[in-house]
């Protein structure tokens, strides 16, 4: 009986040194030498983030152009009571220096590819003096509108797009100056530029979203 049971223990003894030799070790090393801190591109997930931020932005963007072209159409007489039209120089000043400053924020990403810093901060800052310019331009323009953002219906969307539009800039011009100084410090290089990407996809839709703007407010009350 004492045998017997001596022979059991041992049988079990040994399954259970079996089950442990099969167990993975939890304090065992992982090899991480493969593995990257710095994620680029969609592997991000502040990438899919500024997607969706740019989604939504783009609905609000849809939403005023087509709240325009709907009153557009129901009026005969458009821009009502006889208002002249807005002037085009201005608003197509501010379209071409946002346009250029889409070229020099692209320059700026090759810049950090291709690992210059230098050419990176001028070309970064560029795109913000840019930026600036035309929020002076744009300044200049509220102030030679010839209606109250609450004189009609007309009038509410000239103001609420064009201010819209200027608050966008302004955020954009303050995110990419934070980029730049960072440049200046060395932060960004060809591996660490997730940051210079995200920045850019906004910048760019910044950028594009003034055109259907330009078309509804200053090409469309000519037609």
């Amino acid at each position: 009986m004492s045998e017997q049971m001596n022979s059991m223990s041992e049988q079990m003894n040994s399954m259970s040194e079996q089950m442990n030799s099969e167990r993975p070790d939890n304090n065992s090393d992982v090899d991480v030498s493969n593995f990257s801190r710095h994620l680029n591109g969609h592997n991000a997930p502040i990438w899919w983030g500024i997607i969706g931020l740019i989604l939504i932005e783009l609905s609000v963007v849809s939403a005023f152009t087509v709240t325009y072209l709907y009153l557009y159409m129901q009026h005969p007489q458009w821009p009502p009571n006889d208002i002249p039209a807005p002037p085009l120089l201005i608003p197509t000043w501010s379209m071409i220096l946002m346009l250029l400053s889409c070229v020099t924020m692209y320059l700026a990403g090759k810049a950090v590819e291709k690992n210059q810093a230098k050419h990176f901060v001028v070309y970064t800052f560029a795109s913000v003096v840019m930026a600036c310019s035309v929020l002076w331009i744009r300044w200049l323009q509220f102030g030679n509108f010839e209606m109250r953002w609450d004189q009609h219906v007309y009038g509410s969307l000239l103001w609420t797009i064009s201010g819209f539009h200027f608050i966008h800039i302004v955020s954009a011009a303050i995110g990419t100056a934070a980029i730049g100084l960072f440049g200046m410090a060395g932060f960004y290089t060809r591996q660490r530029q997730i940051g210079v990407v995200v920045d850019t996809m906004y910048w760019n839709f910044v950028a594009f979203a003034w055109l259907p703007f330009y078309l509804v407010l200053y090409f469309f009350p000519r037609l």
